[in-house]
């Protein structure tokens, strides 16, 4: 059964002319889960074949424009699809009142189908949901406004070891991270800059592709991604070289790439 990680877009505040901003397709063994929306989100969906009425739950990190401006036009495509099925969204407290201008100034001030706003919000690591497939946990991220990571938990399978991803953007290095998501198999961390703007890194609050690798190595993770790009890098396989000093396994996760977690099963003793 599938656990599947698909890259929509991978670039932070600009977008540049091979990059999107950033946005990711969770999907566990056949569930759909959206992180993230930005700007073109629902492009690269339709670009890499993947049905906007399979998107049922969103879960946003933080109301910066590079990872919400996207939401307004995925959630009028639905309606234009006659959706009637509900979508819930995660997020920190001010996502419902941004939306709700937008659908102000629609014809319709009412979507035709419900959306759900659960607001993220916490200490430490904790639950905000129970699917039918995995649990998802929040845990706050080190940013300028209020920022929540997620953790999915694949719910048990018959003689399989559970699988786990954690979504961790845009945040400076937090010493709790990696407890919270301690042996997760799967990494998906912001490496916003390389380690020579680390002063700039700093001052904005993201991670350095070393300190993503870190946060990985520390936290024993099975794999790195690294995503959201500064534009002023022209290209990026200098993040995977920065990174793989410290944590070998890493990729970038550019556009329309899938990254799949296979089964483990459990060997009897």
């Amino acid at each position: 059964m599938p656990l599947t990680l698909t890259s929509l877009g991978c670039a932070s505040a600009l977008p540049t002319r091979e990059n999107y901003f950033t946005a990711h397709v969770l999907n566990v063994r056949g569930r759909s889960f959206l992180l993230d929306c930005g700007e073109g989100t629902q492009l690269r969906l339709r670009q890499l074949d993947i049905s906007l009425g399979s998107i049922e739950h969103i879960f946003i990190t933080h109301l910066h424009g590079d990872h919400v401006f996207g939401l307004p036009g995925l959630l009028s495509s639905m309606q234009l699809l006659d959706r009637t099925t509900p979508v819930y969204i995660y997020a920190p407290g001010g996502m419902e009142k941004m939306l709700a201008f937008y659908f102000d100034f629609q014809s319709e001030r009412e979507p035709s189908f419900p959306i759900i706003f659960r607001e993220v919000h916490g200490e430490g690591l904790f639950q905000i949901m129970e699917g039918e497939t995995a649990r998802i946990y929040a845990f706050p991220l080190n940013h300028n406004i209020p920022a929540y990571g997620y953790l999915f938990r694949e719910k048990s399978i018959r003689k399989s070891v559970p699988r786990s991803v954690a979504y961790c953007t845009d945040t400076a290095p937090h010493p709790d991270i990696p407890g919270w998501i301690k042996g997760v198999d799967l990494l998906f961390h912001e490496a916003t800059f390389l380690e020579q703007d680390a002063v700039a890194a700093a001052k904005y609050l993201h991670s350095t592709a070393r300190q993503a690798a870190q946060t990985a190595l520390s936290a024993g993770a099975g794999q790195l991604l690294l995503g959201h790009f500064s534009s002023r890098y022209k290209e990026t396989p200098a993040f995977l070289a920065e990174a793989r000093e410290i944590f070998p396994n890493t990729e970038l996760s550019t556009e329309g790439r899938i990254f799949s977690i296979p089964r483990r099963f459990i060997t009897a003793t």
